[in-house]
């Protein structure tokens, strides 16, 4: 099987709903099972014909999701009603943010999913990254195709690849996922699940989770060990507040979008609310601001393209609006596209935004600019 030429990443605005990020998810994957099953029952030779249709576009899917605890495949039957009960209790935000600016109390919803591994939470301020391709593809770093190992190994390289461009430390320990250098806090969680070689679900990077989210579960079923997020590590190592520490940030900054000799031109990248990159003065509390999930993803494709394509292979990422996905189906672009946003303000001082086809139990509150 050729390698293919692009790798293809979008990235769901604002705060999505699980089931609507989901749904996408699984419609890629069931283009990728059906256009196997197609080459299966063709049985082609070393060449086959050219009127058999091209493999869908390996993807990368980004999201921040709306809150929500996703349990693996064998375990959410397990559950006590207490455990239930504690996890739909609701969470009082300790400060405000850009969805929730009157500090509403939030609900998460309980979902299982197919993925392997234990109990784990997803939500705001979180980045959630689900590849879509198949294993067995040729890629130029993969001449044979992928193991599952090899897959995860990827998947965790690129996240300690994009947590050094923050000037942050991950490593892997004998437990899955990705951990601070002491090796005791999770700052991204794997689970993954496989269908004819076609992976589905990925990496839980917390960014700048409210990290109480975690203290209902015993993370991942680890005993004893906790959880943290880039934007509390950050401040850990003093990173927004200057000196050698933001300076190197800066630099593999520097580096990553110029290239390699540009170090020194640290201080002056900075990028724009559009995604292009400007020149202008960068301090170290400006990286902290550019410490959003969307541009963390960013760097995250970059990194995992280079993990398939080898050096330069981020050139191969073409970043994907949703509405000009052709492959897609309406139905499940619809929601996504247009989501349906209801407006109501009482006495002039609230708007209220609801996200999704459907009811959601959580509303978003969203004060007036």
């Amino acid at each position: 099987m050729s390698a293919p030429t692009i790798l293809r990443h979008i990235h769901l605005p604002d705060i999505t709903p699980f089931a609507l990020a989901q749904s996408l998810q699984s419609h890629l994957v069931t283009k990728f099972l059906a256009h196997k099953a197609l080459i299966s029952s063709t049985n082609p030779p070393p060449n086959p014909p050219p009127n058999l249709p091209p493999a869908p576009i390996p993807t990368i899917l980004t999201f921040v999701p709306t809150p929500v605890y996703t349990t693996g495949r064998r375990e959410h039957d397990s559950l006590t009603p207490a455990q239930i009960s504690l996890l739909k209790a609701p969470l009082l935000p300790e400060k405000k943010s850009w969805y929730n600016p009157r500090q509403q109390s939030e609900w998460a919803d309980i979902v299982q999913t197919l993925r392997g591994g234990q109990t784990t939470f997803h939500g705001p301020g979180q980045l959630v990254i689900y590849p879509i391709l198949d294993l067995k593809s040729q890629f130029p770093e993969w001449k044979r195709g992928l193991s599952v190992r090899c897959y995860v190994n990827l998947l965790e390289q690129a996240t300690i690849n994009t947590l050094d461009t923050w000037g942050l430390k991950g490593i892997r320990t004998e437990n899955p996922g990705v951990w601070e250098e002491e090796g005791e806090r999770k700052i991204a969680a794997l689970g993954v699940h496989l269908r004819r070689n076609i992976t589905s679900y990925g990496v839980g990077l917390n960014v700048t989770t409210d990290l109480r989210w975690f203290e209902r579960i015993v993370a991942c079923g680890l005993v004893g060990k906790g959880v943290t997020s880039m934007s509390q590590l950050g401040g850990e190592k003093k990173l927004w507040r200057g000196g050698s520490p933001g300076r190197e940030a800066s630099q593999k900054w520097a580096k990553w979008i110029l290239g390699d000799g540009e170090e020194d031109r640290g201080q002056e990248i900075e990028m724009a609310e559009d995604g292009r990159w400007n020149t202008k003065t960068k301090t170290a509390k400006q990286l902290r601001a550019r410490m959003k999930p969307s541009i963390v993803g960013r760097a995250w494709v970059r990194e995992f393209a280079k993990g398939l394509y080898g050096e330069g292979g981020e050139e191969k990422v073409q970043k994907v609006d949703l509405k000009d996905m052709e492959d897609v189906d309406d139905e499940i672009l619809g929601p996504l596209v247009q989501r349906r946003r209801r407006r109501i303000i009482p006495e002039g001082e609230e708007e209220l935004l609801r996200f999704g086809e459907e009811e959601l139990r959580r509303e978003l509150l969203r004060g007036h600019n």
